[in-house]
């Protein structure tokens, strides 16, 4: 099967930056599938998902050897053809529900609006009506009349999958959608989700930091340090043979109900950028000279591609265990 999105040699540069916040990013997503990009705060994860729908700001720069969605140079598009692609084709659904709405404004108004800017206003009302109970909101059509004061988080994160599925996209760029939400909801947004990828045959790039979520819903992961891919490969192989010190430590952080109660999750130390070398040397504990001078290219080793001098070293054995 074709990619439905195809990202090589991504690099992404914010005005007066000393580094590229996304350095080579490349993956390829197929049409149903559902990929992970994962990270800590600042690794570049919202970046390569702003950059994708070209949401980022004209003076930062993008430059990619390939970047095409649905066949088409998602770079050389004008801005006329690039608002249609994100009315019709490209959906995203972002961090914080509270801050992804007009608060003087209905909720019915503002997914009207999307519908018009797409051209499908009055055309897919019954099928925004029929998603919204669908994502578990009573009553709809009252509901649409609500301003989003009167939604909880939850909700409007569930108004807000609808509006950005009732366009039938193709792709769904879902940035951080349960992060601010209790572990509850965030299990049955998740579950929606991944049933309407299912059901649509959507292809759906997942950002997040956190890795028990992803396991959830994704086929294949990528884990970003500083804007590079350190690690990728299918979730469940990343999981097992996770062969990057970093990937290590952020499974490791990840709280677990078996083993000794009151023990503290380990933690990764601090560190600074490093030029010429791995991008985590200065964090690793088992770093050694040739990682501060010399950058690891990545080496396929039981099903991920790992970027790593020692990779089989760390597998072997783990620096942070879990």
């Amino acid at each position: 099967m074709s990619p439905i999105l195809s990202v090589r040699g991504l690099t992404v540069c914010y005005p007066n930056a000393d580094q590229p916040a996304v350095d080579g990013v490349g993956f390829d997503l197929e049409p149903g599938a559902t990929i992970a990009v994962v990270g800590e705060s600042g690794s570049g994860k919202s970046t390569v998902a702003l950059a994708l729908s070209r949401l980022l700001n004209p003076a930062v720069s993008i430059r990619a050897d390939a970047l095409t969605f649905e066949g088409r140079d998602l770079l050389g598009l004008r801005r006329e053809a690039l608002r249609r692609l994100r009315a019709r084709r490209i959906a995203m659904i972002f961090q914080s529900p509270f801050g992804s709405w007009n608060p003087s404004r209905t909720i019915g108004a503002q997914l009207v609006d999307g519908l018009r800017a797409a051209g499908l206003w009055p055309d897919r009302r019954e099928r925004l009506l029929e998603l919204l109970k669908r994502v578990g909101i009573d009553d709809p059509e009252r509901r649409l009349g609500d301003y989003p004061h009167r939604f909880s988080g939850g909700m409007l994160q569930r108004a807000m999958i609808a509006g950005a599925l009732v366009t039938e996209p193709s792709l769904l760029v879902a940035d951080e959608p349960t992060s601010a939400l209790d572990a509850t909801v965030q299990a049955e947004i998740l579950e929606i989700l991944d049933e309407l990828r299912k059901e649509q045959n959507l292809a759906l790039m997942l950002i997040s930091h956190d890795l028990g979520v992803v396991a959830r819903v994704a086929q294949h992961t990528l884990v970003l340090y500083r804007g590079q891919v350190v690690e990728s490969g299918p979730t469940a192989a990343l999981y097992r043979h996770a062969g990057h010190p970093y990937t290590q430590g952020l499974l490791a952080a990840v709280p677990r109900l078996e083993g000794p109660r009151k023990t503290p999750l380990p933690a990764m130390p601090q560190g600074t950028a490093t030029r010429g070398g791995c991008v985590f040397a200065s964090r690793c504990p088992r770093a050694e000279d040739l990682c501060r001078t010399s950058a690891p290219s990545p080496r396929h080793l039981n099903g991920t591609d790992v970027a790593c001098h020692f990779a089989e070293d760390v597998r072997r054995e783990p620096i942070w265990r879990w």
